[in-house]
């Protein structure tokens, strides 16, 4: 293999013989002599072909790395090369969605790019240029042009984005994306129905509408809708020990109350078929225990299933048809005045039978029940009189709260569009990204939600004595 390692500018900075592989997550490039260079998969902003034979990868810093002579080896080492960039960039760029992607090799307006279907989110990863999430939750429509190839996505608050190239996929990804733009939506659906129970069936279709997965919701809005929803939502969604903080922030300014799902709790099966087994009685729990079941909500969920039929979606859509606000306050990690569950006892593998090809789905009951980490994140968005926007976790212990400057309610939704897109990861925020040592430099660089965030960021408050005073000084003035 012979290399050229040309600077941003111009300027040729190294060239010779060497080797090329993927070792330990990047691209290493060995040299007959000199130094090694490392090229993290995520750093790899573009991939070209400048020459025939020849592979340009142009680099986050300016720089440009191109490889000639690979060889049998050209193939394999771009296709490897490509998977772990997704993959890498997804990560370094805080932009995976939630459950396990259904990757599609396509175009998003006119350049090549890999589609990554989520639970929540569709990721876009293109060759060349910029990665991108779209929320399920912003999708207002999919259409399709005339030849039936080109899919168009209406999104809310920016322009349309053109899905092609995906030849005899087409077909699959229209259906999966919908599919999943519509379960996204109605998970959000159940899961109020069943925090809800009193509402009635018109009532609960515009609550859902308004809280959309990630999407805060103005207590007034929720309240026209009927005066005692936003009191009951917010009741359920704190934890023991926020309920105060919670209604202090209500006295200071404009609120807005959201629910964003940030774990799948379903796993699903694998292999060629669905698994059957006729010998094998019709009711059985996941772990394949028939007549007896776990204590507590596990328990509940898996004896649920003789009058409910299996679950079939993620995070909190199905399962609220049986197991209404006990399933909701569990996956919300909150006990909204229901007697807490005990804790299922240790899963008992499931015999395996050779003739058996595929592991049958099942569901993770310690993903709904884990106050620690909530299925579902609770959080209430305040606007100062004084020009600050106050972010609050209702349901997560240890979080602090995170102020940013904000002028009006538009940007108090611009801001929240900005955490959605981040799953609400807000580590990034408030830490220093000056050192090459930080984990964040790259996405605050490189991720434009992540760079409104810390450049309107006016500082945190922990939550201990003297919290209300130190959150009064920090909104008291623009």
């Amino acid at each position: 293999m012979r290399f050229r390692l040309i600077a941003d500018g111009g300027a040729l900075l190294d060239e010779g013989d060497g080797t090329a592989e993927m070792a330990g997550g990047a691209l290493v490039v060995t040299p007959a002599s000199g130094a090694v260079l490392r090229v993290a998969p995520a750093d790899i902003v573009e991939i070209d072909e400048p020459q025939p034979y020849t592979v340009g990868l142009a680099l986050s810093d300016g720089a440009r790395l191109e490889l000639s002579r690979l060889g049998v080896m050209r193939t394999q080492l771009l296709a490897e090369l490509a998977e772990a960039r997704v993959a890498d960039t997804e990560r370094v760029l805080l932009l995976d969605g939630v459950g396990t992607p259904e990757a599609f090799p396509g175009a998003a307006d006119g350049s090549p790019a890999e589609l990554r279907l989520y639970d929540d989110a569709l990721v876009i990863v293109p060759t060349g240029g910029l990665a991108d999430k779209i929320p399920y939750a912003f999708v207002r429509g999919v259409t399709t042009d005339a030849s039936g190839y080109t899919l168009g996505l209406d999104i809310a608050g920016r322009p349309p984005v053109a899905i092609g190239r995906l030849a005899r996929r087409t077909g699959e990804f229209s259906e999966l994306l919908r599919t999943r733009v519509g379960a996204a939506s109605g998970r959000t659906a159940h899961f109020l129905a069943a925090l809800l129970p009193g509402l009635g069936p018109v009532a609960l279709r515009s609550v859902a509408a308004l809280l959309r997965d990630g999407l805060a919701a103005a207590r007034t809005d929720l309240e026209a809708v009927e005066p005692t929803v936003f009191p009951a939502l917010l009741d359920a969604a704190c934890r023991p020990g926020t309920a105060a903080g919670a209604r202090h922030l209500l006295t200071l300014g404009t609120t807005w109350l959201g629910f964003k799902q940030t774990a799948s709790v379903q796993r699903e099966g694998s292999g060629a078929s669905p698994w059957r087994d006729s010998a094998r009685p019709p009711v059985l729990d996941h772990d394949g225990r028939a007549g007896s079941f776990a204590a507590g909500l596990p328990g509940m969920f898996a004896a649920g299933m003789m009058s409910a039929g299996p679950t079939l979606g993620h995070g909190f859509d199905g399962p609220f048809a049986a197991y209404g606000p006990a399933l909701a306050y569990g996956m919300l990690g909150t006990t909204g005045g229901l007697q807490s569950t005990q804790a299922a006892g240790p899963h008992l593998p499931r015999a395996v039978f050779p003739h058996e090809r595929v592991t049958p789905a099942s569901t993770d009951h310690d993903a709904l029940t884990d106050a620690e980490t909530p299925a579902v994140l609770a959080f209430l968005l305040c606007l100062t009189p004084g020009g600050h926007l106050v972010y609050e976790v209702l349901n997560a212990p240890g979080h602090d709260t995170y102020v940013f400057t904000c002028r009006d309610t538009d940007q108090a939704a611009q801001l929240n569009r900005a955490l959605d897109l981040l799953g609400f990861r807000v580590e990034g925020i408030s830490s220093d990204t000056s050192s090459a040592g930080s984990r964040y430099r790259k996405a605050a660089q490189r991720l434009p939600a992540l760079r409104i965030l810390r450049e309107r960021f006016a500082g945190r408050v922990v939550h201990t004595d003297g919290w209300a005073e130190r959150l009064a000084t920090l909104t008291a003035g623009s």
